[in-house]
């Protein structure tokens, strides 16, 4: 790997056969779906024939699933999401492999992948990634390249059995973009946006003031012990395909019943979706020191990715470094106060959810894993019926 093409040429990606993902990464096809253990299932993709990506285009439509997480405990992630990555998994001279490899990923975060389009990201690659974990340690990752890839993400579902959030990641560039640099890629400690909003703008019914919502046990309205149905609706200022996106909606199905989501009971104005109002509210609340939302275009720059198409991928994860606290904890930094508003995320522990937590959670309870089934899409309120 003298250099970036250089390394292109003379590497190669395997792919992996129906037996490979049963027996090595512990994906299987299930009736109308598709289930994911950890810790060896990997992140999968929705194609669209053989060699491109099925592209959803979701303004002013509803796309709903079911999902079964009840065997995710705190520190854990089932995610469920699109990013505007390319069509064709940026297949090139340099990327033969494409779609049908599951190459081509970008998201919100801008990564600083080890490919981009093709061609090496090893300039730069001696400089160590470090960063300040929970605790408030400065901790040294692995080496990155100098180029990230940014695209639009939208997270229809992060969740576990504790705590769930939907969350909208608009960016300033269209498609895919390759970023350089903190003024392009952002840096969240500095409170620079870059080209994508890393934190985005999210509805989280614990944070949001209701603790019961979303939980494990019949106590809760929303019963993470049992399988559900999610139904996401992307509203537009006419209600027509040409209309700005203005409104993200949430209901849930479960046991027959229509669950509305919950209300934000900590914002002085209330709510209970994602509205650019909402946002500001929400930002202004948690005292938040940037706001990289408004910046990278709000909810009009998500629906604008929406329209031009989106990919849909799933996956199961855990994480080492953050220990999941953003999506759960009682707090996610060490200095924080869980009163202060916007800091309690769930009920999880501070100390908790490392790598090592996880695994002795499988040890003595079983495999973890979630299943995704039944997969749709269309004109509002035309994806779910109650029989």
């Amino acid at each position: 790997c003298p250099d970036p093409q250089s390394c292109s040429q003379n590497c190669a990606l395997e792919g992996v056969d129906e037996k490979g993902y049963l027996e090595n990464y512990k994906a299987s096809p299930v009736q109308g779906g598709i289930k994911l253990e950890f810790p060896s299932a990997p992140r999968v993709y929705m194609l669209d024939g053989e060699d491109r990506y099925k592209m959803f285009r979701l303004k002013n439509k509803e796309f709903t699933f079911d999902v079964d997480l009840s065997s995710l405990p705190c520190g854990m992630n089932a995610a469920l999401y699109f990013i505007e990555m390319d069509e064709h998994g940026d297949r090139n001279g340099l990327n033969p492999g494409g779609a049908k490899y599951g190459t081509g990923y970008c998201d919100a975060q801008c990564p600083h992948m080890r490919f981009i389009r093709g061609e090496a990201n090893l300039l730069g690659w001696e400089k160590s990634h470090w960063a300040v974990n929970p605790d408030g340690q400065n901790m040294t990752g692995g080496h990155e390249g100098r180029y990230g890839y940014c695209c639009a993400e939208m997270d229809i579902l992060e969740a576990n059995r504790e705590a769930g959030v939907f969350t909208a990641h608009p960016c300033t560039e269209q498609e895919q973009a390759i970023c350089e640099g903190k003024e392009q890629c952002g840096d969240r400690g500095e409170g620079i946006t870059g080209y994508c909003d890393k934190d985005g703008c999210g509805f989280s019914s614990f944070r949001m003031g209701d603790e019961k919502f979303w939980g494990a046990g019949q106590d809760f309205t929303v019963d993470t012990t049992k399988p559900m149905t999610i139904v996401t609706q992307f509203v537009t200022s006419d209600n027509t395909d040409a209309g700005d996106l203005v409104d993200i909606r949430r209901i849930y199905i479960q046991d027959g019943k229509v669950v509305k989501n919950s209300e934000a009971n900590v914002l002085p104005g209330g709510g209970d979706s994602i509205t650019d109002a909402m946002c500001s509210e929400q930002n202004r609340v948690f005292n938040e020191s940037s706001n990289g939302f408004r910046d990278a275009g709000g909810l009009k720059a998500m629906g604008e990715a929406l329209a031009r198409g989106m990919v849909l991928s799933m996956s199961i994860w855990d994480d080492d470094f953050g220990r999941m606290l953003w999506l759960d904890g009682e707090k996610n930094s060490f200095d924080q106060d869980p009163s202060a508003p916007g800091i309690r995320r769930g009920p999880c522990p501070f100390s908790y959810g490392t790598h090592e937590d996880e695994m002795k959670y499988a040890e003595e309870h079983g495999a973890m894993s979630v299943t995704f089934t039944n997969v749709r899409y269309g004109d509002m309120h035309s994806t779910y019926s109650l029989i």
